[in-house]
């Protein structure tokens, strides 16, 4: 009987505390998903997964009403061309403030300052020096607001859309 309660007391101790050693930790999380885990237990359960879930309807109700100018309940094409346009002014905006940054108060960016672009360090040389050659269109050496800009995706055009017929 000793011997019985002695397993059991090493098998008892030992589930309580494996679990412990096994739990993920909640650093293990994407960081946009700690906030959720309410419970601290490195897991998002059922419940703050309807958490999440509530809140993105939330979100997307505000983005909805946000879109409706006139708060008719209906979003219109125009209101929808809208909202892009301030969508593509902050994008530029950013782009501008990121380039501003990097760049520093003269305004142009040296090789120095553009290898200093998260990511590109991780680039083969050639292609790194080969896109900063491409960015500055009038072979001065820097690259300025204008020749940045060029050559980034436009946001400020609406795309032309196909006929379906």
């Amino acid at each position: 009987m000793k011997k019985h309660l002695s397993l059991l007391a090493v098998f008892v101790g030992g589930a309580l505390t494996s679990p412990a050693q096994d739990r993920p930790s909640r650093d293990a999380l994407p960081r946009f998903l700690q906030q959720f885990d309410t419970n601290d237990d490195g897991i998002i359960d059922e419940e703050e997964r309807q958490a999440i879930a509530d809140l993105r309807s939330k979100l997307r109700e505000l983005q909805r009403k946000s879109i409706d100018a006139d708060q008719d309940g209906r979003i219109m094409r125009d209101e929808i061309e809208a909202a892009r346009e301030v969508l593509r002014m902050k994008i530029d905006e950013r782009r501008l403030e990121m380039f501003r940054k990097i760049a520093g108060e003269d305004d142009l960016m040296t090789i120095d300052e553009y290898a200093t672009i998260p990511g590109s360090e991780n680039l083969p040389d050639f292609v790194f020096e080969g896109i900063f050659d491409r960015l500055d269109l009038d072979g001065s050496g820097d690259i300025s607001v204008e020749e940045f800009f060029h050559r980034l995706k436009p946001h400020r055009e609406p795309a032309k859309r196909r006929s379906r017929r």
